[in-house]
């Protein structure tokens, strides 16, 4: 798997090979003493408990810390920051949550199982074992911990592999008809490049509380018709799992957008936001980003391409880090360095980087959003300006192109897919939401407790 894949939909984080990657490049600091109180620890303090887990203040901090890239934590306003505390503490329950139930169910991962598996992350990232270790103790982190949070990102997947994604059928009719769609006489169709807002909406919410919600998401679409950037305020206040991502839900076909939002979508221009749909989740925010039209059938293009990526670290932010692309890309310009030996010596892709950059043949539904896009505008021989995707800023040049014919199984199996990811992101929602109700959650940022059984009190529970 190149590092450059995007997400897969449905997971509340990314793959594990490439969710680790990402935690190589954004490893938070240590906790650092107090300014001004040399030797002074703060006290840590609970902020939530999930049944028998709890969260900490200082877990939260860390979180919140992670999204430095996303969003301006230094510039935002203590009402802001408190906001957005409320959804990253919001997002880590219903991770507990997860956890408490694999725990439930007798979900385990051995040492044997996590060691192999983090003998993949080093492999496909170009280095030892021991090297990972390395580079994740020179970023602050302890070793244990990171195996620890690995080992919680098997368990989820493992989890919604069993309870999930395994009940999800696609029938051969349905396969049928998502190909005749797709190949039929009206074979062009439009793409549309989506991203989400949610404010949810507890089940069995009071009418107070579905008018607070919707006040909300209105508050939300007026700051957005008003110019507000869609992915910091996505970051910021939705309640949506992926949320700190921008809430992009990449590009959809019509057959893979839910029944819900197709009649709104179809009605937007690119850039528009929607009016607030209400859904049994919440009041949603849908914003086509792009749209494109392309032509169904057996074919797609394929792109041989080479590339660059740097990743903010510690000791260098995201300004620095681009511009150091910038001038490397231009001594590749100006023929000072071949496009290889600038890979070789400076990417952070270690996949890529030992082969000069090459990422092999590559089909563009496979990757970042972000990387394709520019990956599909520039020429073959061109080298593209400096972009930014999730993984860090990229330049890229594409050395050839292709059409690859895809018939029989192939295509069936891109039908199954295609169908099986969209039924996936629904079946996930209403899982984790009867999970959720059925829990014992206790917000202390919030005040508000869930009690399913009854039997425990905010008065009488404080740990």
């Amino acid at each position: 798997m190149h590092f450059l894949h995007a997400p897969i939909s449905g997971l509340l984080r990314q793959p594990l090979a490439a969710l680790a990657a990402a935690m190589l490049a954004f490893i938070p600091a240590a906790p650092t003493v107090a300014q001004g109180m040399e030797g002074f620890q703060p006290l840590d303090r609970i902020v939530a408990v999930v049944d028998d887990r709890v969260i900490t203040q200082r877990q939260m901090e860390a979180e919140i810390a992670e999204l430095g890239d996303q969003v301006n934590l230094a510039s935002m306003s203590p009402a802001d920051r408190e906001r957005l505390a409320e959804r990253v503490l919001d997002r880590m329950i219903t991770e507990a949550t997860m956890l408490e139930r694999a725990k439930q169910i007798g979900i385990q991962i051995d040492d044997t199982r996590l060691n192999q598996a983090l003998n993949g992350i080093a492999q496909r990232n170009g280095l030892t074992l021991s090297q990972l270790r390395d580079a994740v103790v020179s970023r602050g982190q302890d070793w244990a911990s990171f195996r620890d949070g690995i080992r919680d990102q098997m368990l989820l997947e493992e989890l919604q592999k069993r309870e999930v994604y395994s009940q999800i059928n696609v029938s051969d009719r349905d396969i049928d008809a998502w190909i005749e769609q797709r190949t039929g006489a009206s074979a062009d169709q439009t793409e549309y490049r989506l991203a989400q807002i949610l404010v949810a909406v507890p089940e069995n919410a009071s009418p107070e509380a579905v008018e607070q919600a919707r006040a909300r998401a209105e508050d939300i679409r007026e700051s957005l018709v008003d110019g507000a950037e869609f992915a910091t305020v996505s970051a910021e206040r939705s309640d949506a799992l992926n949320a700190d991502e921008g809430g992009d839900l990449g590009w959809r076909d019509a057959g893979r957008i839910p029944t819900l939002f197709l009649p709104v979508v179809q009605n937007l221009e690119a850039g528009d936001v929607s009016e607030i749909v209400r859904s049994p989740n919440g009041f949603h925010i849908v914003k086509v980003a792009d749209t494109r039209t392309v032509t169904g059938g057996a074919s797609v293009t394929e792109y041989r391409a080479e590339h660059v990526l740097l990743r903010p670290q510690s000791e260098r932010d995201p300004e620095a880090t681009r511009q150091l692309a910038e001038e490397l890309r231009q001594r590749v310009v100006n023929g000072e360095a071949a496009f290889g030996e600038v890979a070789q010596e400076f990417s952070d892709d270690p996949g890529s980087a030992q082969r000069g950059g090459d990422l092999g043949w590559t089909n563009p539904e496979e990757l970042d959003p972000a990387f394709a896009e520019v990956m599909q505008s520039v020429d073959v021989g061109e080298i593209s300006p400096v972009f930014e995707s999730q993984f860090g800023f990229h330049f890229l040049r594409v050395n050839d192109r292709r059409s690859r014919d895809i018939s029989g199984d192939d295509l069936r199996n891109q039908a199954r897919n295609a169908i099986g990811e969209r039924r996936a992101d629904e079946e996930l929602t209403k899982y984790i939401r009867r999970l959720r109700s059925e829990a014992y959650i206790e917000n202390r940022l919030t005040g508000t407790v869930n009690d399913a059984s009854g039997q425990r009190a905010l008065g009488n529970n404080q740990r």
